[in-house]
């Protein structure tokens, strides 16, 4: 069963305090050289603490509502949250109106036979969705890519037991973490269809935050070094599943799988939260007759990401 996200919601609180919240983004903008980090920091202290009481109110709300409503109040808490985590890294923003939609679209009409599995969204050229990417991950050129339903659900670890029951796959591997050591198991060279070598390459390629070297390899796995797991969260291509707080690699080394968790919840959410607003007679048909697949499955992935999303915006801001 998932912890309760109280303790998270508990440990934000420091930055209602507006003093806080100022120092804490002078030290963030001090790290990029910033121009005018006093005054800039002084100038978003109020806007930052407001995204962060925002989403939480948002949260709570959802917390206790009904599920027919659910996807809309944490699709928006969660679009509070990413403000906030943006501000942190660009004082300037928004810059511009370009980047206050969502930079995300889905199918409007859904046709007979519709299957939330089989469903997609597309990224478009600018909107928050974009800048995220870029902003809190350095992801960049994803207008125009299109992610299936399902693809983005293989990719919340705590789904994986309830997907595997459905037959909608399996996809994760557990990996270990002792100190500063990851232990991998030597089967996703032949998953990855990689070398050792290259492996670490990969590893270097999307952690470029942390010192990774290979110290050990044999039959069953490999032993790798790093000067700071817990950076591992909230970082392509590593999961952590908050059920029984495990990491886990992806089985199948694919471009999709190379998002940060959180922006996976965003496009899962932006589509829930769009369909029970616009799409209401599948939607309440859904919730009514439980006829299919989709309900346990969009029912579990919302219990999941109400805990997730506070979790992995924690760790974003105080790692």
């Amino acid at each position: 069963m998932l912890y309760s996200n109280t303790n998270v919601w508990d440990e934000l609180c420091y930055f209602s305090s507006a003093q806080y919240s100022k120092n804490y983004l002078q030290a963030k903008y001090e790290r990029f050289h910033s121009i005018n980090k006093k005054t800039k920091a002084f100038h978003n202290a109020y806007p930052f603490l407001y995204y962060i009481e925002h989403g939480k109110s948002y949260f709570q709300a959802a917390h206790h509502s009904q599920i027919n409503v659910k996807p809309t109040l944490l699709f928006y808490g969660l679009i509070q949250l990413i403000k906030a985590c943006i501000l942190t890294v660009d004082p300037n923003y928004p810059s511009s109106t370009a980047i206050l939609a969502h930079g995300v679209t889905s199918r409007k009409i859904k046709k007979s036979g519709y299957s939330f599995s089989d469903d997609e969204v597309k990224i478009q050229k600018s909107g928050l969705f974009t800048h995220a990417a870029k902003e809190l991950f350095n992801i960049h050129n994803l207008e125009g890519e299109k992610f299936m339903m399902l693809q983005l659900l293989q990719s919340i670890p705590e789904l994986s037991k309830l997907l595997k029951i459905t037959k909608k796959g399996n996809l994760f591997i557990p990996i270990t973490t002792e100190n500063e050591t990851i232990i991998i198991p030597e089967k996703i060279l032949s998953s990855y269809h990689f070398t050792s070598e290259r492996f670490i390459s990969f590893l270097h390629s999307k952690q470029s935050s942390l010192n990774i070297e290979l110290m050990e390899q044999d039959q069953k796995q490999l032993k790798i070094k790093t000067n700071q797991t817990d950076r591992l969260l909230n970082n392509a291509p590593f999961y952590f599943n908050l059920i029984n707080h495990n990491y886990y690699l992806k089985t199948q080394k694919e471009s999709l799988d190379l998002l940060p968790e959180i922006l996976y919840h965003y496009l899962l959410l932006y589509n829930l939260s769009m369909i029970c607003r616009y799409e209401t007679d599948w939607w309440c048909e859904l919730l009514q007759t439980y006829s299919t697949d989709d309900y346990p499955i969009i029912n579990q992935f919302l219990s999941a990401t109400e805990q997730k999303i506070p979790f992995l915006i924690h760790r974003y801001l105080t790692t």
